[in-house]
C-alpha cells in the first residue's frame, strides 16, 4: 500500500514539476511530446486559450495531431462565438473540415495558403460571407500541416494570428 501511495505521490510532483517548468504554456508542453515542429501564434487578437488538446489521426492509437482555441471559439457555420481555432499535425491533420468555398491563397510565412469561406454546400459563399460564416486556411510549413479557422473574425484579423506563427522551443 505504501509503495502505490509513493509511486501515485511521485506521479503527481513529476506531472507538477513538467508543468511548472513549461510555466503552464500547453504549447511548450506539446512541443516535447510530438515528434514535428508546432506553431504558436504571437498574435492572438487578445484572446486566451479557451482549449487545448490532441486528437488521433483515424485509427491511431497515439493522439499526433493538437490544437487549441482562442476566445469563445467552438466551431463554425453560423456559430455565435467569436475568435479562431489552430490544428496542426504530421503527417496529417486529425480534423475534419466542414465544408467550404476556395477562395484563392494568401501568403503566410512564404508560403500559400488556401483560403476559404465555410458554406453549407453545395452553395457557393462568398468571401464577404466569411465573417458571418468563418474563414478558413489551410497550409504545410515544413513537415507540419497547419489549418486555422476563425468565427465572426474579419479576414484581416484571422490573417493577423497566421502570419504571426512561431516555431515552439
Amino acid at each position: 500500500m505504501t509503495l502505490r501511495l509513493t509511486i501515485a505521490v511521485l506521479g503527481v510532483l513529476l506531472a507538477s514539476a513538467a508543468t511548472a517548468m513549461a510555466g503552464g504554456d500547453p504549447w511548450v508542453v506539446a512541443h516535447s511530446r510530438l515528434s514535428y515542429p508546432i506553431y504558436k501564434p504571437a498574435a492572438t487578437l487578445g484572446y486566451k486559450v479557451s482549449s487545448f488538446g490532441y486528437q488521433a489521426c483515424g485509427g491511431a492509437k497515439s493522439k499526433d495531431s493538437m490544437y487549441a482555441t482562442y476566445g469563445t471559439y467552438k466551431g463554425v457555420l453560423l456559430s455565435q462565438t467569436k475568435g479562431f481555432g489552430i490544428f496542426e499535425g504530421s503527417p496529417a491533420i486529425c480534423s475534419n473540415a466542414a465544408g467550404w468555398t476556395a477562395h484563392g491563397t494568401q501568403l503566410i510565412g512564404g508560403v500559400k495558403a488556401s483560403l476559404g469561406v465555410y458554406c453549407d454546400l453545395p452553395k457557393h459563399c462568398s468571401l464577404a460571407q466569411g465573417v458571418k460564416n468563418g474563414f478558413i486556411l489551410l497550409w504545410k510549413r515544413g513537415t507540419t500541416r497547419i489549418q486555422m479557422d476563425s468565427s465572426h473574425l474579419t479576414l484581416a484579423q484571422l490573417l493577423t494570428a497566421a502570419r504571426s506563427l512561431k516555431p515552439v522551443t
